[in-house]
């Protein structure tokens, strides 16, 4: 259990409050009860603020304040024997409400404005958590969107690795790129292909690989495709046609955006 006697800065910025009577709510009676469990520190500040708030009243002539402020005053110190104070030691040196000098209103006035910049602060600390939240949450979605896109992938290739019927083909590297490997998965049935690549060099501005398949002599494109940093790359072939007839498969280096027939250097073939 918190020792109502242990200080914390809290108690700092509430003792101004405190010392103009300005304090209400759970704040005043949280305040109270520190005070009364005798916190050194907390009694010599007051008595300074009190002190402080004395002498900046007596330095100013008394004003008659106008009957809206002397309501609004009246509000803030309680209206009399409407609110009771929580008792404190020591008690605080009376003030003159009804006849309050310019000094002590500034004084409330810088307090309340101090307050305002508190909770000004405070809103905007918010708005930021609120602002990094969302860009959590936003980061989050999409990387949730690309997981459910690689099982999607995955379910799809398994479809046809699975099928009754189903063909591997593996391609073989060629020319400048010896390394590189292929691999084509192909349900006859369905009439869709996957094709996965690896070790595929980086191309030129301009280029693009495309693949292909050959059926009674003739190549037919597959789609064109870039690899990835790791030299990777994917290709779903929805449309195979006369797959069983298919003789090879083939990847070519062509202009971007493919060509009708094969024209470049061929890469990959098996």
């Amino acid at each position: 259990m918190t020792d109502l006697r242990d200080h914390s800065p809290r108690y700092d910025e509430l003792l101004p409050a405190y010392a103009l009577g300005a304090l209400d709510g759970e704040e005043l009676r949280e305040l109270a009860a520190h005070l009364a469990a005798d916190c050194a520190e907390c009694r010599r500040q007051l008595d300074l603020w009190e002190g402080d708030l004395e002498e900046l009243a007596a330095a100013v002539p008394p004003v008659t304040p106008s009957a809206e402020t002397r309501q609004r005053v009246l509000r803030l110190a309680g209206g009399g024997a409407a609110t009771v104070r929580p008792m404190r030691t020591p008690a605080p040196r009376p003030w003159r409400w009804l006849a309050l000098p310019a000094a002590a209103l500034l004084a409330l006035a810088v307090w309340s404005g101090w307050r305002e910049m508190r909770a000004a602060g405070e809103i905007e600390r918010l708005r930021a958590d609120r602002a990094r939240l969302a860009q959590q949450v936003a980061t989050l979605d999409r990387e949730l969107a690309a997981a459910r896109g690689d099982a999607e992938r995955m379910a799809r290739t398994l479809a046809i690795i699975t099928a009754p019927g189903a063909r591997a083909v593996q391609l073989a590297g060629l020319g400048s790129t010896p390394r590189a490997v292929g691999h084509t998965f192909v349900d006859p049935r369905a009439g869709k292909a996957v094709f996965y690549g690896f070790g595929l060099p980086p191309l030129p501005a301009g280029k693009t690989y495309q693949l292909w398949w050959i059926a009674a002599g003739r190549p037919a494109s597959a789609g064109v495709f870039a690899a990835d940093p790791q030299g990777s790359a994917r290709v779903d072939v929805e449309r195979v046609e006369n797959a069983d007839q298919i003789q090879a498969w083939a990847v070519t280096v062509e202009p971007a955006g493919g060509v009708p027939q094969p024209t470049g250097e061929m890469v990959l073939k098996g």
